[in-house]
């Protein structure tokens, strides 16, 4: 994927590659290489990660990368490893919306003493500091890295990944999920992250591979993996959308077995009112009997 126009790229997220003299780098200050590497080995596997980021999101994202000697070069990495140089430093996100502070409880009555009062309030402060906590670390196991006994297996995904050998990256995923879903089960984050991962390879090799009907049944599994593990919606809605792209391929060339697959599909995409449009036109589609 080449990049044309970096201003269509949303302003976030915007990851930071730090690589320090002695080899150590970091993506968002996770350690990506020990210390002792050679730099410039240890910014292409820290670009990598990038990638694998890029990946999950389906579209080129932005990085900030530090070197030892304090200079910041601003990229853009593509889901492809395609890496651009930017001129000019990242825009500045837009500024998040003002968070509501929590509300008190409706006043005691007045025959209530104001102690009980002020002790509503401190409980209301308290259950809100709580949410704010369970909402952030619900956020860290998204995007927790892969356990470290498992490392190699992932090391070993990256490298095919990053050396454009798609196939030997889905197999190792492949291999990964089915250890982590042994280890932690299939609901837990981070397996059901590299399922994704799955399913973002072989999404990249369909065209190439024509398997329509296999990887929209990989691509519908995934969503319904993400959903029954409530996990974070923008990369499920994504997996939906997808799904009924290659649904869509997958009636022009069989339509009859398009239609013995279409309702996984429908069900995914009803769930969402920002596909309503896509919902009626494959139900049209249907009617007409799947033919394009």
């Amino acid at each position: 994927m080449t990049i044309t126009d970096p201003d269509q790229i949303p302003a976030t997220p915007i990851y930071t590659i730090t690589v320090s003299s002695n080899g150590a780098a970091t993506v968002d200050g996770e350690k990506v290489t020990e210390p002792g590497a050679n730099p410039d080995r240890a910014r292409v596997e820290a670009l990598a990660e990038v990638r694998i980021k890029a990946a999950f999101m389906g579209r080129p994202v932005r990085v900030n990368a530090k070197e030892a000697d304090g200079s910041t070069w601003p990229l853009i990495v593509a889901v492809d490893g395609t890496v651009t140089t930017l001129d000019h430093p990242h825009p500045t996100p837009p500024p998040q919306p003002a968070r509501v502070p929590a509300q008190a409880p409706p006043a005691a009555p007045t025959t209530a003493p104001a102690a009980a009062a002020g002790a509503h309030a401190t409980h209301a402060q308290e259950h809100a500091a709580q949410a704010a906590a369970a909402m952030r670390e619900v956020a860290s196991e998204w995007n927790a890295r892969v356990p470290e006994q498992y490392g190699p297996l992932w090391a070993e995904l990256v490298a095919h990944e990053t050396a454009g050998r798609l196939p030997e990256a889905t197999a190792a995923a492949a291999q990964l999920e089915t250890a982590l879903t042994g280890a932690y089960g299939p609901l837990a984050p981070v397996t059901v992250q590299v399922m994704t991962t799955r399913a973002w390879l072989t999404l990249r090799q369909v065209e190439a591979s024509e398997e329509w009907a296999e990887t929209t049944e990989l691509l519908v599994q995934t969503a319904q993996r993400r959903q029954e593990a409530k996990a974070p919606e923008e990369d499920t809605k994504r997996l939906i959308r997808n799904a009924h792209a290659v649904w869509l391929r997958l009636a022009r060339d069989d339509a009859e077995y398009a239609r013995e697959t279409a309702e996984p599909v429908l069900v995914l995409l009803v769930t969402d009112p920002d596909n309503a449009d896509r919902s009626r036109a494959m139900i049209r589609l249907l009617e007409r009997g799947a033919a394009a």
